[in-house]
């Protein structure tokens, strides 16, 4: 009998365990894969960005409808430095690239090491390579029986750090949400998010590698929901990117609720399509000798510019002083509202995060702990918030796991 089982050796459940420990509370992390923080490794590409000084309830999501004051009563103002000076007690200083923060280091490994020492030197304890599969509340005896396919623990309280469906490699397989419905909570429709998307457009394909810069707007159903600014990623099969990752979760909703969901990329934004018209003009006056082609390529990407070409029907050898305006506002409107069908995101283990999952009207923010089952806490990504690209996933799970370890 311990007085704190942690389902899940990840971010939210080291943190957790080490406010847990800290407060004297014997405590058990039970983790089914065969080290602890095996996701922290892979995050920011190795390097961690594990929080952001631009701290704004924007780049925070919920599937739940009137869920952002539920988020600001864990995401306040003062969250960042909060948890910089949480890894900077556990020796770990950071570094700020734009607001991003990293380990001085630049390694995750530093912030996973850091972790799991500052746990085990209060005592902790720690099982590996074991999955919970039952959880059972004896009401009468005030306990929690945890069931792994290789014993049984006994404790007065748990806490579920089993994170979402991203993954499961990581460990992230979607486990935990069947522990908490076992303890009668719900869960919402979960979709990957932070991921690729997929359409079908015609010799698509040939733009595998090009990279250019732009804006892409999420429409549902003819509604604009959000726009990013930043570097596009096109793929034989779609386009990712980091603009793209924070727009997945809008296209993974509105598929699988069965609507259209078509984005728009605009991959001259510092142009109005006023001043492209104008310079496409100049282009015919300065150099009419010039094939089309050989001017939209002096804006984009070869590749980029021959596809674009090909969708209007527009042959590459034509010279430019032969665009008549019809022409030239066809093209136009291609190089500033290019309209991409999505029709499938990439699958859950392409993905950085789960949208969707437990509800947090079901759960007490100030201290985490459920409304459904006293005595069972519920953290980081199992709960229905996802973040945008920047650390702020990670800051939900520092957050989460801090504020349960802190109130059991």
């Amino acid at each position: 009998m311990v007085d704190v089982i942690i389902i899940g050796g990840g971010a939210a459940g080291l943190a957790c365990g080490i406010e847990a420990v800290k407060r004297g509370k014997t405590c058990l992390i039970l983790e089914q894969k065969e080290k602890l923080g095996k996701k922290l490794y892979a995050t920011g590409n190795g390097k961690c960005n594990f929080a952001n000084r631009n701290v704004e309830l924007q780049w925070f999501h919920s599937v739940e409808e009137n869920a952002e004051p539920l988020i600001a009563d864990v995401i306040h103002e003062d969250i960042c430095g909060e948890i910089e000076h949480f890894f900077y007690e556990l020796g770990v200083p950071a570094v700020e690239r734009q607001g991003y923060l990293y380990p001085r280091s630049e390694q995750a490994a530093t912030v996973v090491r850091a972790l799991v020492q500052a746990y085990i030197q209060r005592k902790g304890t720690i099982k590996c390579g074991e999955r919970v599969e039952k959880l059972h509340w004896s009401e009468q005896k005030k306990e929690f029986t945890v069931q792994t396919d290789a014993g049984v623990y006994k404790s007065k309280k748990i806490v579920l750090a089993t994170g979402g469906m991203s993954n499961s490699k990581l460990g992230s397989d979607g486990s935990g949400y069947g522990l908490a419905k076992q303890l009668g909570h719900g869960v919402t429709a979960c979709l990957p998010a932070l991921c690729g998307l997929q359409c079908k457009e015609k010799g698509w394909n040939r733009l595998q590698g090009v990279r250019a810069r732009g804006t892409v707007q999420a429409w549902i159903n003819h509604n604009l929901l959000a726009e990013e600014q930043g570097e596009i990623q096109f793929t034989q099969y779609g386009i990712s990117g980091i603009v793209v990752f924070n727009l997945s979760r809008y296209a993974s909703i509105g598929l699988q609720e069965g609507k259209k969901v078509e984005f728009v990329l605009d991959l001259l934004p510092e142009y109005s399509k006023e001043e492209f018209k104008n310079m496409l003009l100049d282009m015919q006056k300065f150099c009419p000798n010039r094939s089309v082609y050989e001017i939209v390529s002096g804006f984009l990407p070869d590749k980029l510019a021959a596809y674009l070409l090909e969708r209007i029907g527009l042959q590459k050898e034509q010279l430019i002083r032969d665009c008549q305006e019809p022409t030239l506002k066809e093209l136009i409107q291609t190089c500033k509202c290019l309209k991409v069908r999505i029709v499938d995101s990439n699958d859950f283990n392409q993905s950085q995060v789960t949208a969707g999952g437990v509800p947090l009207s079901e759960v007490n923010l100030n201290t985490m702990e459920s409304k459904i089952q006293s005595g069972c806490y519920l953290t980081g990504e199992l709960l229905d918030v996802d973040g945008s690209c920047g650390g702020y996933n990670l800051m939900w799970a520092w957050s989460t796991g801090r504020r349960a370890g802190q109130n059991l």
